[in-house]
């Protein structure tokens, strides 16, 4: 008899592909539809066209000058949109789940107060974005839109971005439990 954490639940259908299957397919499909439509889709190119759109209204001068800034377009473009998606999403999804705080099952070793955690969690999200854009890359996009059109640089990429990201888990939560 198979033990209960290899049993399929009751309501598991008759499906022979898992959820996560399914899900990566249509998110397959999504992706392609995307680079086929508009070109491929990224997140980090959207913060710089926030810069841009505020200093336009600020200092069009200014705005107009900067070579970058004028590369990058305007803001509203459909990576704008799935930003906005992103953050909604993300604020739905903590509300549904009755979420009020950071949860603590893996705290920094020295630091586990939530405001540390957020502030690292942001500080993280930050060093990330900025190193994408002095890349000229953006992270979703290598891996996203990399690994749809069967990129050897989003699939090495992608394997460098988890094999860092298991290894800081590591390193930072030595003897966690």
């Amino acid at each position: 008899m198979a033990s209960p954490a290899t049993q399929a639940p009751p309501d598991a259908g008759t499906s022979r592909f898992p959820a996560w299957a399914k899900l990566g397919v249509i998110f397959g499909v999504v992706s392609a539809l995307s680079i086929l439509t508009w070109g491929p889709i990224g997140v980090s190119g959207t913060y710089p066209r926030l810069i841009g759109a505020i200093e336009r209204l600020i200092a069009p001068g200014v705005a107009q000058a900067n070579p970058y800034l004028e590369k990058m377009g305007s803001l509203v473009k459909p990576e704008t949109f799935l930003v906005i998606g992103l953050l909604i999403g993300g604020f739905l999804a903590a509300k549904l789940a009755g979420d009020k705080v950071a949860p603590a099952e893996y705290p920094h070793p020295s630091e586990t107060s939530t405001a540390k955690r957020y502030r690292d969690a942001f500080l993280g999200g930050f060093l990330i974005v900025f190193g994408a854009r002095v890349a000229g890359g953006c992270t979703s996009g290598h891996i996203i839109s990399g690994i749809t059109q069967v990129s050897v640089s989003g699939l090495i990429f992608a394997a460098g971005v988890f094999a860092t990201g298991i290894l800081t888990a590591k390193l930072l939560h030595k003897g966690a439990k």
